[in-house]
C-alpha cells in the first residue's frame, strides 16, 4: 500500500515535468527537461550558441519573442521532432528573429502559429526573419504563420541573405497580409529551394507561396506549388520582381495555383529572368493570365517542360498536354504510368553560359529525366506531412 501510494504521488510530477525560460538564453534544452514553456522574451546573446536536443517541445506562454543575435543549432530527428508552439494559437507568438548570425541550422522541426506583428522587422516574418543572416534548414515543417497588417513572408522572411537553404521541408497554410505567403526574398543572395512543398499558403499582394524582390540568384529544384494564391496581385505560386533578379526553377511541380485578380496563376516576372526546366505549369487560373506570365523588363526561357507556352518567353523541346496525375486531388501528384512526362525531361543542359542541369544516369529512372517534381517508378507513392518531400511510403500497384 505505501508503495502504491508513493507512486501516485510521483505520477503528476512526471507527467508536469516541464522548465520556464526567458530572458538570455544559451547551452544546451534537453529532452529530459522537456516543453520548455516560454515566460517572455528568450534572446541568444551575441558570441553564444544555444542547442535544441531532439524531442524538445518549446511552447510560448504569450506572444513573446526567440531572438537570436548569436547562434542556434536546433536538431531533431524524423522520430523525435523539435516542436516550437503555443497553446493560444489565437494569438501566436514571436517568431525567431535572427539579427546577423553566422549558424543559424534547423533540421527535423515543427514551427508553428507564428504571428509576426509591431513595427519592422518584427511585423515580417511569422515563423522566422533572417535579418543579413544565413541559415541552414531541413527536414523541417512550417504550419499555420501569419503577419499581421502589412507583414511579409508568412513563415519566413529573409533580407541580405547569402546561401540560405531550405531542403525536404513542408510550407503549409501560413499567410501573410503583403508578399509571399510562405516566403518573402529581399535582397538575398544563392537561395537554394530543394524538395520542398508548398500547399495552401496565401498573401493579398504577390507570390502565393514565394514573393522574391532583387533576389540574385533564387533556384527552386524538385518542388511541389499547389493550391496557393494570392488576392489581389501577380504570382499565385511565385512572384519575382526586380532587376537582377534570376530565377531557375528546375523538376518542379506548380499546379492548381490561383492569382485571383492578377497575372500569372502559377508565377509572374516582372523585370526579372527566369530559367524552367523539366517543370510542369498547369492548371493555374489568372484573372488575366493563367500558369507563367513573362511580364514587363523580363525574360523567360523555358526547355524540356510540360505547360502552355507563355507569351514572350523562348524555348524548346516543349509539350501541353495533361501530366495525368495520380490523385491530384488529394496533393498525390506522382505520375501515372501513361504520363507524357516520363522519360520526357532533360538530363544536362546550359543555357546563355549557364549550366541549368546536370545529373548523372543514377539520379533518375529510365532512358531520362522526367518532368515534374516526382519521377516515376512504376510503383504507388503515398505523401504525408512530414517535413521531408522525399519521405513516400511505397506499395504495389
Amino acid at each position: 500500500m505505501k508503495r502504491l501510494i508513493l507512486l501516485l504521488l510521483l505520477v503528476p510530477c512526471i507527467a508536469y515535468s516541464q522548465t520556464n525560460v526567458s530572458g538570455d538564453q544559451s547551452g544546451t534544452w534537453i529532452s529530459s527537461n522537456s516543453p520548455y514553456r516560454v515566460t517572455g522574451h528568450v534572446t541568444v546573446p551575441v558570441g553564444q550558441t544555444l542547442n535544441i536536443e531532439a524531442g524538445v517541445e518549446v511552447n510560448f506562454q504569450g506572444h513573446y519573442k526567440f531572438n537570436v543575435l548569436g547562434d542556434l543549432q536546433a536538431i531533431g530527428t524524423r522520430d523525435s521532432m523539435i516542436v516550437l508552439t503555443t497553446d493560444t494559437p489565437a494569438t501566436g507568438w514571436g517568431g525567431i528573429r535572427v539579427d546577423t548570425s553566422d549558424i543559424i541550422k534547423l533540421s527535423f522541426c515543427r514551427i508553428e502559429h507564428g504571428f509576426a506583428t509591431g513595427e519592422y522587422p518584427d511585423l515580417h516574418g511569422g515563423a522566422m526573419a533572417l535579418m543579413s543572416s544565413n541559415a541552414t534548414v531541413e527536414n523541417c515543417i512550417f504550419a499555420d504563420n501569419e503577419t499581421d497588417t502589412n507583414g511579409m513572408g508568412g513563415a519566413i522572411y529573409a533580407i541580405n541573405t547569402t546561401t540560405t537553404s531550405f531542403t525536404n521541408c513542408t510550407f503549409i497554410r501560413n499567410n501573410c497580409y503583403g508578399e509571399g505567403g510562405a516566403i518573402k526574398f529581399s535582397a538575398d543572395n544563392d537561395t537554394q529551394i530543394t524538395n520542398c512543398e508548398f500547399i495552401q499558403n496565401h498573401c493579398n499582394y504577390g507570390g502565393g507561396a514565394v514573393s522574391c524582390y532583387s533576389a540574385y540568384g533564387t533556384t527552386m529544384r524538385g518542388c511541389t506549388f499547389a493550391d496557393n494564391y494570392t488576392m489581389y496581385s501577380n504570382g499565385g505560386a511565385i512572384h519575382t520582381l526586380g532587376f537582377g533578379n534570376t530565377l531557375y526553377v528546375v523538376n518542379c511541380t506548380i499546379t492548381g495555383n490561383t492569382a485571383v485578380t492578377g497575372d500569372g496563376g502559377a508565377v509572374s516576372l516582372s523585370y526579372a529572368d527566369a530559367y524552367f526546366v523539366n517543370t510542369i505549369a498547369c492548371d493555374n487560373p489568372g484573372m488575366y493570365s493563367d500558369n507563367v506570365q513573362v511580364g514587363m523588363g523580363s525574360t523567360g526561357e523555358v526547355y524540356y517542360s510540360n505547360m502552355p507556352m507563355p507569351d514572350g518567353a523562348t524555348g524548346h523541346h516543349n509539350i501541353n498536354a495533361d501530366p495525368e496525375f495520380v490523385d491530384a486531388a488529394n496533393y498525390d501528384f506522382s505520375l501515372s504510368e501513361t504520363s507524357p512526362c516520363i522519360d520526357a525531361g532533360v538530363a544536362s543542359l546550359d543555357a546563355g553560359g549557364i549550366t541549368l542541369i546536370d545529373l548523372d544516369p543514377s539520379q533518375y529512372n529510365g532512358a531520362a529525366p522526367d518532368i515534374g517534381a516526382l519521377e516515376y517508378l512504376g510503383i504507388f507513392a503515398d505523401g504525408f506531412e512530414s517535413g521531408n518531400t522525399t519521405a513516400w511510403t511505397t506499395t504495389s500497384p
